[in-house]
């Protein structure tokens, strides 16, 4: 695959509305971070004559590299807006909506001396000129929540709502997390968007909050367990508010990440720990104390086993991105791994749904919810059974899966192949 070609940007902003803070960001702001999120080198905003002056200077210095021009003065922008025009072909490339018409973005790989001059004769409404003036322009359409007119407060009011619906995660989020963790974190979200508090703050935050609560559960009274288990409960709400605010905010980070993906494994491997000692505590058997540690160790050496498959062959971090089951495979670039190729199932449907509730149940998020609500009848012997069911049930899957992936990766190497995977 050609290397992407290297391109600068220039952020159209000269209008009354480019200040005006839609969800803890003005519009001319957001338009800067959307250029830098798809990779332009450099960003010059565009909001008063100072700039339009120094565009000459600008360019010049772009060199052969493409030219992105985002018109966010009076519009909230979004990724999906500008990512189609840079994968795109064509020497000129317009940004269209669903009616085919200009959406307030293009790209050019030429000298971009009509650009600039269009920019220092209307830097306003500089995109429509160009739209109009390129003919032989590419029309690309643009994806989904990308833009929407932010003028009035109707339509700010309609964009923040277009622009909070990148909060749902459909492929990934269980129907617990849609129902349940995100009109709960959604509304914290919304209010730390104007505050200076970071992401990252509040994963550290989650991480202190769940591990008390993990300390509270593993205390042997029934009040502890319940309080316990809300905190941690509490705990993984919040913990959705870090990966929102950084959407919004389009500051997302592999540091962010990663320190989002240690602090949930830790406080479930804690909270494991917490739920067993409690259980012990109540019937000090030497089976539930060895039950604890056999558990821990399966435990660890799943997320060991789940890590390596995201750090070595998927080079992302996220549990939920995990693939097991996978076979080697050939292409036009030589040998990779993909997840095997399954004949279509003959099992009922009621089979295929209990199979796929058994999955949910198996996440973290529903898991804290049912432990929370079961600590009301006292039931610790259910939560730390169900749990460590669980985590013996994982533990016999994704083992044997490792063992096979390090045979499959030594398979690669031995032809030469890197490990590289290509998602079904």
């Amino acid at each position: 695959m050609p290397e992407a070609r290297p391109f600068d940007a220039i952020v159209l902003a000269v209008s009354e509305h480019c200040h005006d803070v839609l969800l803890g960001l003005t519009l001319a702001e957001r338009g800067k971070r959307v250029a830098v999120r798809v990779g332009a080198r450099r960003v010059l905003v565009v909001e008063s004559s100072a700039e339009v002056a120094a565009l000459p200077a600008w360019n010049a210095e772009r060199g052969e590299a493409g030219l992105l021009v985002i018109r966010a003065g009076d519009q909230m922008v979004h990724v999906p807006l500008v990512k189609p025009l840079i994968e795109g072909t064509g020497e000129r490339r317009l940004a269209v909506g669903p009616d085919g018409e200009l959406a307030g973005a293009l790209y050019t790989d030429g000298d971009g001396a009509d650009v600039i001059a269009a920019i220092e004769a209307s830097p306003a409404s500089a995109d429509e000129e160009l739209a109009r003036a390129w003919r032989d322009a590419t029309p690309i359409p643009h994806g989904a929540i990308a833009r929407h007119w932010a003028r009035t407060p109707a339509e700010k009011k309609a964009a923040k709502q277009l622009l909070l619906k990148i909060l749902a995660k459909p492929a990934e989020d269980s129907p617990i997390s849609t129902y349940i963790y995100r009109p709960l974190s959604k509304p914290m979200t919304v209010a730390l968007l104007p505050t200076p508090i970071t992401p990252n703050q509040v994963s550290y935050f989650v991480g202190v909050l769940g591990l008390f609560g993990c300390y509270l559960v593993a205390q042997p009274s029934q009040t502890s367990l319940i309080w316990g288990a809300f905190l941690v409960f509490l705990s993984c709400v919040i913990d959705g508010v870090d990966g929102e605010l950084s959407r919004l905010r389009l500051t997302s980070s592999w540091f962010g990440a990663w320190l989002d993906t240690v602090i949930d494994e830790i406080t479930s491997v804690t909270f494991f720990i917490a739920i067993g000692y409690h259980t012990y505590t109540h019937h000090p058997e030497p089976w539930i104390a060895w039950s604890i540690v056999v558990g821990l160790v399966l435990y660890l050496f799943t997320i060991y086993a789940i890590y390596f498959f995201c750090i070595v062959v998927l080079k992302s971090g996220g549990s939920q991105y995990y693939q097991g089951d996978l076979e080697i495979a050939e292409d036009g670039r030589g040998a990779y791994l993909r997840p095997r190729v399954k004949p279509p199932s003959n099992a009922p449907q009621w089979v295929k749904n209990l199979g796929t509730l058994f999955l949910w149940m198996i996440r973290r998020d529903f898991i804290n919810v049912a432990a929370w609500a079961l600590t009301f009848a006292n039931l610790f012997e259910v939560i730390y059974g169900g749990i460590a069911t669980g985590v013996v049930v994982a533990g016999l899957i994704i083992i044997p899966e490792h063992f096979r992936l390090r045979r499959q990766l030594r398979a690669l190497r031995e032809r030469g192949a890197p490990p590289r995977y290509v998602a079904a």
